[in-house]
């Protein structure tokens, strides 16, 4: 996804396993011919890829290259296995497919979690977790949600009492504070997907593994700023202080600042050896969050408000000029004259139009 830490790790270096399709492995193959990284990735058993590579060959490259998660999982998990043998490997599930496919590529990337772990002990798994989801959050983080819709203005109040805005309310159980994010619009298939995740990253923390699972900010991808309704939502989101939608480059920086930070540190909540409350516990210290957690009102609610505040604030001088053109039109059909200021305007441009005026009269043109 636009989201993986690829780019980021090649820049510092990192030897990178790519696992993806062919036409995707091209362009991250090119992307990485610029940093000082290097990545390993899946070739066609018995296949030449050495001399289209030294070729630049890409149409020959791409047709020996890649593989498909939804098709070739156990080959991938068996390859994986074999990859860099005695040496430490961190696997990060960072796929994303639209509706059910999303559930089924999770699944399958979950069986190759699970493989992989089960021949190398020593394996980390890494999750990008969503911030429309329940997650548990940090007890500042509930204190901070809860001052700040005690602060909130008066009209983020009124559009609460029409039932526009809902309040952003922490669960509480067992002393353990939870906040329920869920967007809806985006679907069962996509919750689903992401509860599988955080299955799989309690399982392997209990089991001795280490799992970075952290919480990434809304962010605005080409893909997602590419939809003009998320696009205007975004852009007003800030106005529900303390929300910030992050720009892609900004997010991926911090999130794989996170993940050396869970691989490295062995204080991080990321290793087993360090106890938590519960499992789900992982991410509520590292994650960046965006204000989803401390914000005031619920994140599936405050999208028209700032749709709308962004489309005021972008566009009010067309705004305005459209409001005062169909007023003037109202007024017109009416009473048969215009506002003051527009019948000035209109004898002020009249002799502009005049010869055209004169040549519609001889060619008996109706205006």
């Amino acid at each position: 996804s636009a989201m993986g830490p690829f780019k980021f790790l090649l820049k510092h270096g990192a030897t990178v396993v790519a696992v993806a399709r062919s036409k995707a492995l091209m362009k991250l193959l090119k992307e990485a011919q610029e940093m000082p990284g290097k990545v390993i990735f899946p070739v066609k058993k018995g296949a030449d890829w050495k001399t289209p590579l030294a070729q630049g060959d890409c149409a020959a490259l791409e047709k020996v290259i890649g593989c498909d998660l939804l098709t070739e999982a156990p080959e991938i998990a068996t390859w994986i296995c074999s990859v860099a043998p005695g040496k430490p490997l961190v696997v990060g599930n960072y796929t994303y497919l639209d509706g059910a496919l999303h559930v089924q590529v999770a699944v399958a990337c979950d069986c190759i979690m699970e493989r992989v772990c089960k021949e190398r002990k020593d394996t980390a798994l890494a999750f990008l977790g969503t911030p429309t989801d329940v997650h548990v959050i940090s007890s500042e983080a509930k204190v901070a949600m809860e001052k700040n819709y005690e602060e909130a203005p008066a009209w983020m109040k009124l559009l609460e009492s029409i039932g526009l805005l809902q309040r952003n309310k922490a669960m509480e159980k067992n002393g353990i504070a939870f906040s329920n994010c869920i967007v809806s619009d985006q679907g069962p298939n996509y919750i689903l997907a992401k509860r599988i995740q955080h299955w799989r990253a309690a399982v392997a923390r209990t089991d001795g593994h280490t799992v970075s699972s952290n919480v990434s900010p809304s962010t605005a991808t080409k893909s997602v700023t590419s939809n003009a309704s998320f696009a205007a939502a975004y852009g007003g989101m800030h106005m529900f202080k303390p929300m910030e939608v992050a720009y892609e480059e900004l997010s991926m920086s911090m999130m794989g600042a996170l993940l050396i930070h869970d691989v490295r540190n062995p204080k991080s909540a990321s290793h087993a050896s360090n106890a938590l409350d519960n499992p789900l516990c992982i991410s509520a210290a590292t994650s960046f969050h965006g204000g989803v957690w401390r914000c005031p009102y619920t994140v599936s609610t405050i999208g028209v408000p700032s749709a709308v505040r962004y489309y005021l604030v972008t566009f009010w001088h067309a705004i305005l000029v459209g409001l005062l053109l169909t007023a003037a039109t109202v007024q017109y059909v009416a009473f048969g004259t215009l506002p003051g200021p527009a019948d000035a305007v209109v004898k002020m441009l009249a002799p502009l139009f005049s010869p055209f005026v004169a040549l519609a009269s001889i060619l008996r043109v109706p205006l």
